[in-house]
């Protein structure tokens, strides 16, 4: 079996190598697929991320939210651990950990008591596992929140067959890709 570091390097290197109109269309799909889940039309908090590195996009689930009135939540890194902040659409944004975007300012930190989190990673499985950049943020932050709908989003070449579990990783609810949602 492949180590995570394995699996991430390889899955890095596929994903950034997509072109702009399969990004594009990906994206779309996979923002179509979790804007008609019913897990996405009943929350009324989504915590979300500012797309990096190729990521799934997340601007048409956001503005889709901020359309029918829900609070979004994105996150900040300070140190070692990961908090979510309350954001408006006229939100300004600034380069934080790791060169990701995060909220300016001071504005609301969410409870983490209820809602859907939208959750990147680099590689996932079948069986809702996923490997993130190695840090542990999302692992940490939806242990300590397990009331939280967690719904991996990710493109079909992310998908692997197994990923190896570790005690500390938190497995998630859902996974859509552009052609699956499980």
């Amino acid at each position: 079996m492949e180590t995570k570091q394995e699996i991430r390097e390889q899955i890095l290197k596929i994903r950034r190598g997509m072109e702009e109109e399969e990004w594009q269309a990906a994206t779309d799909a996979i923002a179509g697929k979790v804007i008609e889940s019913d897990s996405f039309r009943e929350a009324t908090d989504l915590y979300c991320y500012m797309d990096f590195d190729r990521e799934a996009g997340t601007d048409r689930i956001m503005d889709e939210a901020w359309r029918l009135g829900k609070d979004i939540w994105l996150p900040k890194v300070s140190g070692g651990e990961m908090e979510f902040f309350l954001v408006k659409p006229s939100q300004k944004f600034v380069k934080g950990a790791f060169g990701i975007l995060e909220p300016s300012g001071v504005s609301e930190m969410a409870k983490g008591t209820d809602g859907l989190a939208i959750v990147p990673g680099v590689a996932f499985d079948r069986e809702k596992n996923r490997i993130g950049y190695g840090k542990g943020f999302y692992d940490r932050y939806l242990r300590k929140h397990p009331h939280l709908v967690k719904m991996g989003i990710a493109f079909d070449v992310q998908l692997v067959d197994k990923i190896p579990k570790e005690e500390t990783d938190c497995g998630l609810d859902f996974v859509v890709t552009e052609s699956f949602f499980y």
